[in-house]
């Protein structure tokens, strides 16, 4: 029988969001793996372990099996796109769609952690009329995991910004657990959720102390004050001894900053006279129907550009958040350390590569203070690290724990679809006990 160790694993890395939330919580991992090569740098700098510059579709499961030295380590963390993993014919490991998909299942199944967590995004939930999430977890179950899939809003766990993800959390311990607790309230003006607990931090709570920004992106800024102006601006400054800032600069140049000084909070591009549009939110913006369904229905044209409120958690950032959203006081869009902030990486983490694929590695990136979170909670839960499983219920087979697919008292029909497939593996288990 193999041994277990405390070592925990990325994949699909990224720039490390994930990673370093894990290390915040003294579980630095052993090892990241990425296909992007600028995302690696930035994981190796900042998260201080190897990350293996790989394509995961082609890596082979005994690679990390003699990396562990044939030890079953304590999580796997990190998950990939499942585009193709979704439909009937999807099960065709041939479908080079699913080559990601089905290598790391089979990694996972090699490796055998302890626990993994499986990160996606919302629409995981509805892709393929939920045959996507509905065949993970049957897959999942097949080699020997227990698994419990919530759709979670990460702005619950502290982060400034209403950031929804599906995590699939499981475990071959046949530990019966739930996802740690919501430690927040939040609004975003798009998103919210009230509560007896506080507000996570606001936007201008999580950028405030920057400073002004330089012109320039090799040019470096320094705090406004001295002393930080709250707590999360503590948190950010935590480590950043230099005093130093990176990547808060700004070339906006007068058209646009003219277009800006006439959006109030929440305005959006359409909001302005339409002399002033982008030309390419024009053509959007008049594309043409050719379904018949009226475009109040479709949701309308995107906002281009959108003034965020400062006193409201912020929307979610993505690789587009440095040239859409703008700042609440300030006739520009937000710095990339300003993303980089609102994702709750700290002052003193550099990025590598071009603009373009920092703000898109920062986008991608799990906010390292929810993963932290996360993180926590799987030590209290894994009993290795003192408590939590012996207070746990001990299931005998693998099995779906549970499942929310939303907040919402209704359900769309593309979720309910999601439902009747999910609801299915629990209706099984009852006919077993």
């Amino acid at each position: 029988m193999n041994s277990k160790s405390d070592d925990v694993l990325t994949f699909f890395s990224g720039a490390g969001g994930f990673s370093y939330g894990f290390a915040m919580a003294g579980l630095k991992p052993l090892c990241g793996a990425e296909i992007d090569r600028d995302a690696c740098q930035s994981y190796e700098e900042n998260v201080g372990s190897t990350c293996y510059n790989m394509d995961l579709s082609q890596a082979s499961p005994s690679f990390f099996k003699d990396l562990l030295g044939g030890k079953e380590p304590f999580a796997l963390i990190g998950g990939p796109p499942c585009q193709g993993f979704s439909t009937a014919g999807s099960r065709n490991i041939a479908d080079p769609r699913n080559r990601l998909i089905f290598n790391y299942l089979q990694i996972v199944s090699e490796v055998k952690p302890r626990w993994f967590i499986f990160e996606n995004v919302e629409g995981l939930l509805t892709s393929g009329h939920g045959e996507a999430v509905s065949s993970l977890v049957k897959e999942f179950l097949r080699i020997g995991y227990s698994v419990r899939v919530e759709k979670v809003n990460l702005a619950a766990y502290g982060v400034p910004q209403t950031r929804k993800r599906v995590l699939i959390i499981g475990n071959r311990l046949g530990v019966d657990f739930t996802f740690p607790e919501e430690l927040y309230s939040y609004d975003s003006g798009k998103a919210k959720k009230r509560s007896n607990k506080p507000f996570a931090p606001t936007l201008l709570q999580a950028v405030n102390g920057l400073g002004d920004t330089t012109y320039k992106r090799m040019q470096t800024s320094r705090y406004s004050t001295p002393e930080p102006l709250n707590q999360y601006d503590s948190l950010m400054r935590n480590g950043n001894s230099s005093g130093l800032i990176t990547e808060h600069f700004d070339n906006t140049g007068a058209e646009d900053s003219y277009r800006f000084n006439l959006l109030k909070c929440g305005q959006t591009m359409k909001d302005l006279p339409e002399e002033l549009w982008h030309e390419s939110f024009r053509k959007r913006a008049f594309r043409r129907v050719k379904d018949g369904t009226p475009t109040e229905k479709r949701g309308g044209a995107p906002s281009g550009i959108k003034r965020l409120h400062g006193d409201l958690q912020s929307l979610t950032i993505t690789g587009a958040a440095s040239r859409e959203f703008i700042h609440p006081e300030h006739n520009r869009p937000l710095t990339i350390r300003e993303c980089a902030r609102i994702q709750s990486f700290p002052d003193h983490y550099n990025f590598f590569g071009k603009a373009a694929s920092v703000i898109q590695q920062i986008g991608n990136a799990v906010p390292p203070t929810a993963a932290a979170v996360f993180a926590r909670h799987l030590q209290e839960l894994d009993g290795s690290f003192g408590s939590g499983a012996s207070f746990t219920r001990q299931i005998r087979s693998p099995r779906l724990l549970g499942y929310r697919l939303t907040e919402s008292t209704g359900m769309s029909e593309a979720l309910k679809k999601t439902d009747s497939l999910l609801s299915k593996f629990l209706q099984r288990e009852l006919e077993y006990q």
